[in-house]
């Protein structure tokens, strides 16, 4: 199986912003220009997501969608406030490959089902968020925000039955962190997931990414911090107003040791016998 490297852009009011478990937002610089670097370094798809939509009842996926996509050719998937069947035509119609759905399926299951017959399964995304309590992995929302009553693995069967085409699971105490993937995790997903698994959360060295292939039957991987820390000295600079959550980008001295680059990371898979694109 040839394994799929995701860049994954967080963004808020226009930023692209980063967090460590999903809380705690730096600015970093501007979505667009990071994806460019991206397309420009071989990344297999860029996931877009408006992390604040769902918590602040808005849709800006639309507008998302047709400013990405003008300069970038590889398939894009965007989320953030996706509930109606409208919205995940308009960002497909302003070129996106996939809506990738949390909150709105959530909410109403139905969603999914009717999203997978009216598009087809290959274009919706489940996004999970997840995280370990006594044991038991429950199933949060809001980026992480709001904890909700499902049980994970009951979530997982119930998202493919209902016709999505893919998962995008994300380990909360991973995410952001460097420290590796929740392996543990994706190990138990994969014997019940029939339909394509992606893991998100933890990415900190490329040794951490093919432990996860070389251990895990899954599909890709999604990277975050480490790719956008490893680029940013690397773009061009453009002025942001500093304040508050970016007053980081004045930090010329951070640790850059937990981070690499798309090109550096698919030559070390393969020379594991990782197949990438």
């Amino acid at each position: 199986m040839i394994k799929r490297i995701i860049s994954r852009i967080d963004i808020k009011n226009s930023y692209l912003v980063k967090g460590i478990q999903l809380e705690g937002l730096r600015v970093l610089g501007y979505p667009e220009e990071f994806a460019k670097k991206y397309y420009e370094e071989d990344i297999d798809e860029v996931i877009f997501q408006d992390i604040v939509a769902s918590l602040y009842k808005r849709n800006q996926s639309k507008l998302v969608a047709k400013k990405i996509t003008e300069d970038i050719f590889v398939p894009i998937v965007v989320g953030g406030g996706i509930k109606t069947l409208e919205d995940v035509q308009d960002i497909l119609m302003h070129g996106a490959d996939r809506a990738c759905i949390n909150t709105g399926a959530i909410k109403n299951p139905d969603f999914i089902e009717k999203s997978a017959l009216k598009f087809g399964s290959s274009t919706i995304s489940i996004a999970i968020e997840t995280l370990n309590i006594k044991d038991h992995y429950k199933v949060y929302t809001d980026s992480g925000r709001s904890e909700t009553n499902l049980n994970l693995f009951d979530w997982i069967k119930k998202v493919q039955d209902l016709g999505a085409g893919e998962i995008i699971l994300t380990a909360i105490a991973n995410e952001g962190t460097s420290k590796g993937f929740d392996l543990g995790l994706y190990e138990k997903v994969s014997k019940i997931c029939k339909i394509p698994l992606i893991a998100h959360g933890g990415a900190g060295k490329p040794q951490d990414v093919l432990e996860l292939f070389k251990k895990v039957d899954i599909n890709g991987c999604v990277i975050a911090s480490a790719f956008h820390y490893f680029y940013m000295n690397r773009l061009k600079k453009n002025k942001i107003v500093l304040g508050g959550s970016s007053n980081f980008l004045n930090n010329e001295n951070f640790d850059q040791n937990n981070n690499f680059g798309i090109s550096e990371l698919k030559k070390y898979l393969n020379s594991n016998n990782i197949k990438t694109r």
